[in-house]
């Protein structure tokens, strides 16, 4: 499918929200001990957004990232699953979605870029400052461009297109010596000039909404943030067709369905936090945190379908050419789905920060979770060809009739319920060392998980050294858990509900090399990082579109070598491109045997350039290439994946005029054509 969509921004004359839609570009800060964090900053940004609207976009080009769906907020990082990523807005954990089974699915994404003031994204070896997940960890900041604002100043954004709309405003004053800030921001969305160019045909309806608001009070001695989020998103089709075409250049099969029902998907979440920090003296901080959070999803599906498959004609010469030579089979198929999960969680936690000296520091942290989740799986799958679901019971030798005394015979079941109870304690320490040369910081962290009743120690340890002519070496490594949530206790295989599982845990080892430096008045940014991941205790899935369906609680083996680049540069000022390359093998031992993991995409490449016209500052274009390799996938539920799914590939273009209208600060207009190779 090529969409095309056109979008308007206005910025009002007072705006210090950054004035952008989504994030344009990455400015790579290598801080020496944290030199494998990309930091993303929001200055003054300009640029096209990326199908889908989220942030997550920008993300999925970075080096060691894989994504194949770009209205999904979901993404795979170096070989993991989506469960093993950790988002932190504003230091507070976030929910996302496990039913969907696609990004048409999804909705919005949890992170608004209207608020977004800065990024961090580690693809591993992060440290125990960040919390317990096995692959990495996105931590987003909301807060305007310019902070100290006049007293009863106030901004806003509004931002209209084809099928989503946006607005941000934020305000300023004093209360008692307090300097107070509040942000809000609130969008709508709707997905249905995508999905009508998808493979199947039918009524979408596709609706988002989500709104966001932050405080933030500062003072002397005290610092205060508050975060709140509610979204709900609701998707349903009632489909009538879907033609799919597949097989070799030689010989191509069409797969028409014709259909008639309703499957339809709902997502409700809501957030609240608060953080307050104290300053006892001068290098010294207290802190406590509080949150709570409550998510549900439901399911429904009720879809039949009778389908052809044929065998489309080749020939160029003749005058049926593209049309159906001879019908392979037909049948017929029905889908039927109630599947709901509630999850509850509340966490608190009291931290402290110490300035030793001016080159070492000390942080530490404890708290404590409670996580509640009921999960209710109910579906079945019928599948008809030539009568083969229905028992054949013989009365006679020689006959054949069907007796009806037994039940109908599915193609696939599934029905069982499950709920988690789980209070989960953590603690860390984390010191930092400064030298003119290089740093140093190391940590432990102690998880605890009541569920399974273990106590898990994951020391850290990351050194870096500066090196000549620009160049600098890190290393970093550790121990990495990561407690489960209701979908990774689900066994698919059996339909258990193992609450009491053990807690997946991981071993990471990253070398990094970079380097900084400048061609023809331009400068450069190249990183190069070479990692293993060892996990001595993983439970296998597989991927059933962005629905991950977990095959045990067992644990198992699985490791992950492989070697990511990255470029950076600027063609112009403020226009910043890179180029992200990255090759991984990802394995797991099933049966005593060594063989690819669900997430194997084994290479992975982004392009994301942007530039502007020659002298036409107010004219831009964004170009924005990715391609990475198949999954390996079998029959469903079997350990064996003897095949691959095709390459992923991908190109959208996006063009920025900006207007100058009196009265306003900002106003451009934006065309983006999605998907230009048309590849589904």
């Amino acid at each position: 499918m090529l969409t095309f969509l056109l979008m308007m921004g206005i910025i009002s004359p007072t705006d210090s929200i950054p004035q952008t839609t989504t994030l344009k570009a990455a400015e790579v800060r290598a801080d020496k001990v944290n030199s494998g964090i990309t930091s993303i900053q929001a200055k003054s940004l300009t640029g096209a957004a990326l199908a889908g609207e989220s942030v997550e976009g920008l993300i999925r080009t970075l080096s060691g990232v894989v994504a194949t769906d770009e209205l999904s907020s979901q993404y795979v990082v170096r070989g993991g699953s989506f469960d093993e990523n950790l988002l932190l807005i504003e230091g507070f954990e976030v929910y996302r979605p496990q039913l969907a089974r696609s990004g048409q699915q999804e909705g919005l994404s949890a992170i608004n870029p209207d608020l977004v003031g800065n990024l961090e994204f580690s693809a591993g070896g992060f440290s125990v400052l960040h919390g317990d997940k096995l692959s990495s960890v996105l931590s987003v900041r909301y807060q305007p461009t310019a902070f100290n604002l006049p007293e009863g100043q106030a901004q806003g954004k509004v931002k209209t297109g084809l099928y989503a709309s946006r607005i941000a405003y934020a305000g300023h004053w004093d209360s008692q010596d307090v300097q107070w800030i509040s942000m809000l921001g609130i969008r709508v969305k709707s997905n249905r000039r995508f999905q009508q160019g998808l493979d199947t045909e039918g009524d979408y309806l596709s609706h988002a909404e989500d709104v966001q608001w932050l405080i933030k009070g500062h003072s002397k001695q005290w610092t205060h943030t508050g975060f709140a989020m509610a979204q709900n998103s609701a998707y349903s089709l009632q489909p009538s067709s879907r033609t799919t075409e597949f097989g070799t250049v030689t010989q191509v099969l069409r797969l028409s369905v014709y259909m008639a029902g309703k499957e339809s998907y709902d997502y409700q979440n809501a957030f609240t936090g608060w953080r307050s920090s104290y300053q006892l003296a001068e290098g010294h901080q207290l802190s406590a945190q509080f949150s709570a959070t409550q998510a549900l999803e439901s399911e429904s599906a009720d879809v039949e379908s009778a389908y052809l498959l044929g065998e489309v004609n080749q020939n160029l010469g003749s005058d049926q050419f593209g049309d159906i030579a001879y019908w392979r089979g037909s049948g017929g198929h029905f889908r039927h789905a109630r599947n709901h999960q509630w999850m509850r969680s509340l966490q608190a936690s009291l931290g402290g920060h110490h300035k030793l000296n001016h080159r070492q520091t000390l942080t530490w942290g404890t708290g404590w979770q409670q996580q509640t989740g009921l999960d209710h799986l109910d579906e079945w799958v019928n599948l008809d060809s030539a009568g083969y679901s229905l028992p054949y019971t013989a009365t006679l030798v020689t006959d054949s009739g069907w007796v009806g005394t037994q039940n109908l015979g599915l193609h696939q079941r599934f029905r069982a319920n499950g709920q988690l109870n789980n209070d989960k304690l953590h603690a860390f320490a984390h010191y930092t060392a400064k030298g003119q040369q290089g740093e140093a910081s190391m940590g432990l962290r102690l998880l605890h998980d009541s569920r399974s009743g273990e106590w898990r120690l994951s020391p850290r340890i990351a050194l870096s050294s500066t090196l000549r002519d620009g160049w600098s070496l890190d290393l970093r490594g550790g121990s990495y858990a990561q407690t489960a949530s209701v979908r990774e206790l689900r066994n698919w295989r059996d339909l258990s509900f193992d609450a009491s599982a053990t807690m997946q845990h991981a071993w990471h080892g990253i070398i990094g090399l970079e380097k900084h430096f400048e061609r023809q008045s331009r400068p450069f940014y190249w990183r190069s990082e070479a990692y293993v991941k060892y996990l001595d205790k993983a439970f296998p899935f597989e991927q059933d579109g962005m629905r991950l369906r977990y095959l045990g609680t067992t644990p198992i083996q699985a490791k992950v070598i492989g070697i990511d680049q990255r470029l950076h540069t600027e063609w112009v000022d403020g226009a910043e491109s890179w180029f992200s390359l990255s090759f991984y093998r990802s394995s797991e031992k099933v049966n005593n045997q060594w063989q690819r993991r669900a997430s194997d995409y084994r290479h992975a490449m982004s392009l994301r350039v942007e530039d502007q016209l020659p002298d036409e500052p107010g004219s831009r274009v964004y170009v924005q290439i990715q391609y990475s390799g198949g999954f390996p996938f079998g029959a469903p539920l079997a350990t064996e994946k003897p095949f691959s799914s095709s390459a992923y590939r991908r190109l959208d273009l996006g063009f920025e005029r900006l207007l100058h209208v009196q009265g306003f600060q900002r106003v451009s207009i934006i065309l983006e054509a999605f998907n230009l190779l048309e590849i589904r």
